[in-house]
């Protein structure tokens, strides 16, 4: 069990794969999982490497690399979220068939594979993709608008 209270009073959340940790964000992620994820039945899908960055994630709020607003997780809390995390019925997509275009969009835009994945799979899953990630989004919007900031997004 989670001990975790944070700054923000609640502990990280795992729904259907999904992993909201405490940020300043995190009521409109949250509000994203419940009613896209939950109240749709959907199934949340995420490349392989998504699992890595998550668990890098956990790392820096365990750490307190993630930036001063973020909760600190002890180190039996960040092993419970990914404990959780391995667990979670997420349908796991492979990256390595996007590499090609995610290669493509890094160099146009100036980001990281690793970023650019995320936008490529949007692209070939025709999805919309709700990101935090400001830069990115700023990047890639008039070629890519299903990419959104979670601030911004509106439920369908």
């Amino acid at each position: 069990m989670c001990s975790l209270a944070g700054a923000s009073g609640y502990c990280p959340r795992i729904v259907q794969g999904y992993l909201v940790l405490p940020e300043p964000d995190s009521a409109l992620a949250h509000r994203l999982v419940d009613e896209v994820i939950v109240a749709s039945g959907g199934r949340l899908f995420a490349l392989d490497i998504a699992f890595c960055e998550a668990a890098n994630v956990v790392w820096k709020h365990q750490t307190g690399r993630a930036g001063r607003a973020a909760a600190r997780l002890s180190e039996d809390d960040a092993r419970f979220v990914v404990a959780e995390l391995r667990a979670s019925p997420v349908g796991v997509k492979r990256s390595a068939r996007l590499l090609g275009p995610a290669l493509d969009l890094a160099m146009r835009y100036d980001k990281t594979v690793y970023d650019a994945l995320f936008v490529a799979a949007a692209d070939d899953f025709n999805l919309q993709a709700v990101t935090t990630d400001e830069p990115l989004q700023l990047a890639v919007k008039d070629d890519f608008p299903r990419v959104v900031l979670l601030r911004d997004w509106q439920p369908r």
